[in-house]
Parts: C-alpha cells; sequence; structure tokens
C-alpha cells in the first residue's frame, strides 16, 4: 500500500465511520476490545502511521484548549534523574542544544526519566501518548546499559551518541574516524613520528570507544614500524595511573593521543613531564576546550540541534515506528588548539 494511507481509507476497508477508527488507533474503552483489534490489524496491514501534528490540532479541537506548542520527549535512563547532567559527570550534554532547536521550531522539549521508581516503559509509552508526544529524543544511557524498551510504533524517535544498542534507531553523534584522522593529521604535521593511544577511563559507550580504537590503528598502520607503538588499554581499579606512567616510560611516545584529556593531563603533569616540551597530548571527547588541552571540539549544543531537526523530519513526514533502514549523522568536529601540542613546522 502507499505510504500516504488515510484515515478514510482505514475507515472504509473496516467498514466503520473515521472516528471509530481514530477511537480504535488511540486505545479508547469507547471501542470494544475485539473491534480495537480488528481495525488496528487493518491499519498495519495498510501501513496506516497517525500524522502526529495532525493529531495534536485534534487533541486542541476536543479539548478546547489551545496547544501552543507541541511536545518532544527527552528520555533518560540514568539510575537519579539528573545524573545525565554534566553536574554529575563529564560526558556531553545534548539538552540545551536540543532544547534551543525545538523552540526555534515552535517545539517544547522535556525531560522523562525512564527509571523514575515505579515507572514501567509500558506505563512512560501511555504517558506520553496521553499527552500527544511522538517525537523521542534518547539521551545517553548510563554504563552498563545498552537497550531502552517504550512502544516505538507510536514514536519518531532518534537516539544521541552511541551507547543505545537496541533498538535500531537512527542516531547522531560524533565521527570517531574523521577525529582520529584529524589528530593523526594535526600531530604529524608538528613533526611528532612516535604516537601513542590511551583509553583514558572506562568505556559507557563501548561501540564509540570501538571506533576510535580501530581508527587510531589504522593511522597507526601507515606509519613506518619503528614508529609504531602498542596502545595503553584502560584497566578498572586504582592501578591503572601506575599502568599508564609504566607505558610512558617503556614506550618513550612523543605525543599521545587520549580518549579523554582527564585524567592523563594530571598524570602527567604530577609525573614531572612538561606539556608540550616533554611530550604532547590531544583528546579525542574534547567537549570541555576550557580544560586546555588541544583535540578535536565536537560541540554537543550542534548535535542535540540535528538530532532534533531529524526528530521534527521525521513527525512532519508521519514516521513512526522502528525505521526500516536506520542511518547515523555524524559530526567531524573540528581542531581546538590549545597548546599541549608544539606548534606546526614551517
Amino acid at each position: 500500500m502507499p505510504p500516504d494511507t488515510t484515515l478514510e481509507d482505514v475507515a472504509q476497508r473496516a467498514g466503520v465511520h473515521r472516528s471509530t477508527v481514530s477511537l480504535a488507533l488511540r486505545n479508547s474503552p469507547r471501542i470494544r476490545p475485539e473491534v480495537r483489534q480488528r481495525i488496528q490489524e487493518i491499519a498495519h496491514e495498510m501501513h496506516y502511521r497517525v500524522n502526529p501534528l495532525v493529531a495534536t490540532l485534534m487533541r486542541s479541537r476536543r479539548s478546547g484548549h489551545a496547544v501552543k506548542h507541541v511536545c518532544l520527549a527527552y528520555v533518560t535512563n540514568y539510575p537519579t534523574r539528573y545524573g545525565w547532567r554534566p553536574e554529575h559527570h563529564d560526558r556531553p550534554d545534548f539538552f540545551p542544544g536540543a532544547q534551543q532547536r525545538a523552540e526555534e521550531l515552535g517545539y517544547k522539549l522535556e525531560h522523562f526519566w525512564l527509571a523514575e521508581p515505579g515507572m514501567t516503559p509500558a506505563r512512560m509509552s501511555d504517558i506520553l501518548s496521553r499527552r500527544a508526544i511522538t517525537g523521542v529524543l534518547l539521551g545517553r544511557l548510563p554504563p552498563g546499559h545498552s537497550a531502552i524498551e517504550l512502544c516505538w510504533e507510536r514514536f519518531a524517535a532518534v537516539a544521541l551518541g552511541y551507547t543505545l544498542r537496541a533498538p535500531l534507531l537512527h542516531h547522531v553523534a560524533e565521527d570517531a574516524f574523521s577525529g582520529v584522522t584529524q589528530i593523526v593529521e594535526q600531530c604529524l604535521a608538528r613533526g611528532y613520528k612516535r604516537l601513542g593511544f590511551v583509553v583514558a577511563d572506562i568505556d559507557d559507550s563501548p561501540s564509540w570507544g570501538n571506533r576510535l580504537f580501530g581508527a587510531f590503528l589504522r593511522q597507526q598502520y601507515l606509519l613506518p614500524r619503528d614508529h609504531q607503538i602498542p596502545p595503553c588499554d584502560y584497566e578498572p581499579g586504582p592501578g591503572f595511573r601506575e599502568k599508564f606512567l609504566a607505558w610512558v616510560n617503556q614506550w618513550k611516545p612523543e605525543a599521545i593521543i587520549s580518549t579523554r584529556s582527564q585524567p592523563i593531563f594530571d598524570w602527567l603533569r604530577a609525573a614531572g613531564y612538561a606539556l608540550p616540551r616533554d611530550i604532547g597530548l590531544a583528546t579525542m571527547l574534547n567537549n570541555h576546550p576550557e580544560h586546555g588541552v588541544s583535540g578535536i571540539y565536537n560541540d554537543p549544543r550542534l548535535l542535540g540541534a540535528l538530532a532534533t531537526d531529524m526528530v521534527v523530519g521525521m513527525l512532519h513526514r508521519g514516521e513512526t515506528g522502528l525505521p526500516a533502514d536506520p542511518h547515523f549523522v555524524l559530526s567531524p568536529g573540528v581542531w581546538f588548539d590549545a597548546g599541549t601540542l608544539r606548534s606546526p613546522e614551517k
């Protein structure tokens, strides 16, 4: 069936009035369960999808209250309500950029906490549906989590970052390969030859870490054999600092590419290394340029805005449910020079 199947088309196939179809698709108790199920099955067979913007307008007309903004949901699943915000960790905060872009487009973005006591995926889905919210942005998941359950057929959804692995949704994230390539090029332009790579702390986004690791190994493969240094991989526990410094002493990298600037920057300085005189340092995840470490800056506000654009576009096209062809929108980031690498050679 064509993707522009209308409510009237479903009503004609089911032999009922279009208002009956509308109620059935909203699981209204006014429609007998067997009739609801039959209509929903017909709508599914015909690939009918509710246009979220029309649904919100109709909700406004039924209630008699004007709806000034279509609301979008920013769903998180951290153990605490605001555990995803920077004051609790230094991971990127996509929410401000997403919220600003939503307002520019005439929408309102609200935070919803999936891990709230007593909350379930089904209950959260119902809460969003009752508020006629069909656009969902999924924030970063906490360490150890890689999946979220919702009634996806009701929503147009986009995930931010790499932490979500199930279900397969559209994603907006940093371009790991491009970022590592930029850093290596910057190091080589400054005359560095022996480049080391350090996974600096626990990786709450394995697919992001794997992309960084793979990108560096590819770039290292292009260097002369005697310039290649084994990467230093993170090991949980207090002993990693000693492992890292022993790695530096053994392999003597001229410059280090780190997944994160902290705590590598502090450890090097505490051990007596002057940056960049004794050793250079650049970081892949440089969303805090105020820390004063050179590296790739991916503006989390930009990523949040891109995700909002994607969701709003899906809403306008009436696209809900799991995408048949999920894809990534990747931001390459820009080089940020903070002086922890020496100046480029003339």
